[in-house]
């Protein structure tokens, strides 16, 4: 039985999510399952999956699937605890030294989820007496992170570094400690931050720069290590963040920084120390799928995945210094956006609207994300159908 209390509870969230609904905002969970290459079925029907973040398609790798498989025979399933208790799997310390070096750091630490990376890292290193300097487009872990540590939070426009500065001149004197807070390559916009000139000012003001890469491992960089290792300046940022999930192909995030920092949020990062480690399964996936990142078989894929993004803009394949696999196809309005992309799905593509609150209102979008595993046939489907559809 309902008594009164619960029914007004009720009635709200049913109220809530009427609005979001008469908003173009509701959203709702539908099976879909990976077969072959990009292809997948979702709703009953096979369609060409151009919405994945699995880049260089190394979560169907055979020898990462046959690394994690090797992994639950030898270590069971998980791992049972957080990595302060007894979770520490042997699994960890050699990835997270490979990690490292990786990035050029001299040490790293693995999260379960790189969500759990952000809350945990940026709580640990900042505080009410601190300032958060974040570009305006941040992913959302990193304003959930953000907000968790109590700092005060200044906003700069997206790229904006002179914005950047005229905060920087504003506010800095205020403050203990300064944290200049961006991605290398955006999730929603695939354009590249600059990343140079934040270094720059981060020096100049005696901050600390902690640079998101989820978006640019594995696919910029000689071994796929990054826009700092493009730059050559991975010892000019403070700290790495980064995902497996991703051109990693697996689970779990981690960052990358100083033996001194990793030290200190092993102790402080909550989301670390609260969490069951994450699995053995996924560590052996992810530390697979590096070892190919780092290979010639690595090189081979982002070539081909850099040429996939060159062959959808019509453009040749070294024209440009940095490349993103995401390409946004801006609509505007939430109603479009959703019947473009059902329009889209009728004839076997997915690509889900992008809508509020992960872009701002207004701003609804199809964004595209190529891979290595997708063909030139498929693409081209991909083009003819947009041009039909946003005619």
């Amino acid at each position: 039985m309902i008594v009164e209390g619960e029914k007004k509870f009720i009635q709200k969230l049913a109220k809530g999510l009427d609005e979001l609904k008469n908003k173009n905002l509701l959203r709702r969970l539908k099976d879909f399952r990976p077969i072959e290459g990009m292809r997948a079925e979702y709703e009953g029907k096979q369609i060409i999956n151009f919405s994945s973040n699995d880049y260089l398609g190394l979560s169907q790798h055979p020898l990462v699937k046959e690394k994690a498989q090797q992994a639950i025979q030898e270590y069971g399933a998980s791992c049972s605890a957080s990595r302060l208790i007894s979770g520490n799997n042997p699994l960890f310390s050699p990835f997270e030294k490979a990690l490292a070096q990786w990035k050029g750091k001299e040490k790293a630490l693995i999260f379960p989820t790189g969500y759990s990376a952000a809350i945990g890292t940026i709580p640990a290193l900042v505080g009410k007496s601190d300032l958060i300097l974040m570009d305006k487009h941040c992913h959302a872990s990193l304003w959930d992170g953000a907000r968790l540590s109590q700092a005060t939070i200044r906003v700069f426009g997206h790229n904006d570094v002179q914005n950047l500065k005229q905060i920087l001149d504003r506010y800095t004197a205020s403050y203990e400690k300064i944290l200049i807070i961006s991605e290398s390559i955006f999730s929603m916009d695939g354009d590249v931050a600059p990343l140079a000139e934040m270094i720059e000012l981060k020096e100049r003001y005696e901050g600390l720069l902690l640079l998101d890469d989820a978006h640019a491992e594995g696919i910029v960089g000689e071994e796929g290590n990054g826009l700092a290792s493009c730059l050559q300046v991975m010892d000019k940022v403070d700290v790495f963040m980064g995902t497996f999930s991703k051109a990693l192909g697996s689970q779990g995030g981690y960052i990358a920084s100083s033996a001194l920092l990793i030290d200190w949020v092993i102790n402080k990062g909550r989301s670390f120390i609260f969490s069951t480690a994450l699995s053995p399964s996924s560590i052996a996936a992810a530390c697979s799928a590096l070892h190919i990142i780092k290979s010639e078989s690595g090189t081979e894929l982002r070539k081909k995945l850099k040429d996939n993004v060159a062959y959808f803009l019509e453009e040749s394949p070294n024209s440009r210094l940095f490349f993103s696999p995401l390409i946004p196809i801006l609509i505007g309005e939430e109603a479009k956006a959703i019947q473009v992309s059902q329009e889209l799905e009728k004839i076997g593509i997915y690509l889900p609207p992008i809508r509020y609150p992960t872009v701002p209102k207004g701003t609804a979008r199809l964004r595209i994300s190529l891979t290595a595993l997708h063909s030139t046939e498929q693409i081209d489907y991909l083009k003819g159908a947009l041009k039909k559809c946003l005619e």
